[in-house]
């Protein structure tokens, strides 16, 4: 069995296609989170989640929340200001139904496999948001073990996982014989000057095994749309985002 593993999309076609091309073969996918906001293609987005049916387990994010309380505004007249009002122009209420359907958190088990999985270290722990860079292996062990105990008082398979996002930062730790926490990274962007935003971050998971993967993806058509929003520190974040090499 094969589980693509998928996380902090934020709007970004372009990035979900890459990975496509390289991972149709899978059985599930699985996503922790942040589907749109932040980038410029949110209702080509949803749709291609809202595709995959069965195949496709996934949480909401804190953007998707944002999103969706958000949903009933009034529409902005003219030339959109940022990410936000081109997000409100695009979704209709059939996207903003399949998002409002998204669980905060949930648990599922495939194959041989418990799943825990929700979008930010908050649902985890109180610590900093950077949690792949905060807790040693002794505390990693006790807060798999006290979140598995929580969500699965009785255990359904042998091995256990924890996939969550939020961070932008790929990690893969293991918590105990049989046990992992993952975090897939962000198909669409780092977050300050971490690497280069040319490549999508993400995992596969086949056969017991974790493979941490990244494919590139062209940036240079959406660091130019950056000149589509009227308000300048909007554009100055977009281009952030989509930074070209001689940036």
């Amino acid at each position: 069995m094969k589980w693509l593993v998928l996380s902090d999309c934020h709007a970004n076609v372009d990035a979900l296609r890459a990975v496509w091309q390289r991972e149709s073969d899978c059985d599930r996918v699985l996503f922790a989170g942040d589907m749109v906001d932040f980038g410029f293609d949110p209702r080509a987005t949803v749709e291609w989640f809202m595709a995959l049916g069965d195949k496709l387990i996934a949480v909401r994010g804190n953007h998707d929340e944002a999103i969706l309380t958000h949903r009933n505004d009034p529409p902005f007249p003219g030339t959109p200001r940022n990410f936000q009002e081109m997000t409100y122009a695009q979704l209709a209420p059939a996207h903003y139904a399949f998002l409002a359907a998204l669980p905060h958190e949930t648990t599922f088990t495939l194959g041989d496999t418990d799943f825990y999985m929700c979008h930010t270290t908050d649902e985890l722990s109180d610590d900093d948001m950077y949690l792949e860079r905060q807790l040693p292996a002794m505390q990693t062990r006790a807060l798999f073990n006290e979140r598995f105990a929580a969500k699965f008082p009785t255990a359904r398979a042998p091995k256990r996982v924890i996939v969550y996002g939020h961070s932008h930062l790929q990690w893969a730790a293991s918590a105990g014989p049989g046990q992992m926490m993952l975090n897939p990274g962000s198909l669409s962007y780092r977050f300050g000057s971490f690497e280069p935003v040319r490549c999508a971050d993400y995992m596969v998971l086949e056969n017991g095994a974790v493979s941490l993967r990244h494919v590139d993806f062209a940036t240079d058509h959406l660091y130019a749309r950056a000149a589509d929003f009227a308000d300048p520190e909007a554009a100055r974040l977009a281009r952030a985002f989509y930074r070209r090499e001689d940036v």
